[in-house]
């Protein structure tokens, strides 16, 4: 029987905000978006990698994010990075980024 799939704690529309440190460690969570707030657009499931990993990951998410708010300046583009959800939190209402 194959492992039950995690569900997802976040829906498309929470704002969330990324964890600064994950002592689980996942190596594939850039450093630069480590603290940014963005929004999930796309819930992706669960992702079985028998190569280096044993089981299966938490579940994964597309989240938005404004490019001033990860780089500075003042661009209007968005960036979308797949984040596994250990590494996602709710955000605070005043954390939310606009994304107009």
């Amino acid at each position: 029987m194959p492992p039950s799939q995690p569900t997802h704690r976040f829906r498309v529309g929470d704002p969330v905000q990324v964890e600064r440190a994950n002592p689980a460690g996942n190596p594939r969570t850039p450093r630069y978006i480590r603290g940014k707030s963005g929004v999930v657009t796309v819930l992706h499931g669960s992702i079985v990698n028998p190569i280096d990993h044993r089981g299966v990951y938490p579940p994964l998410c597309s989240v938005l994010f404004q490019v001033r708010d990860v780089f500075g300046g003042s661009s209007d583009d968005t960036l979308s990075i797949d984040l596994h959800e250990d590494w996602l939190m709710p955000a605070a209402p005043s954390d939310e980024p606009t994304l107009d």
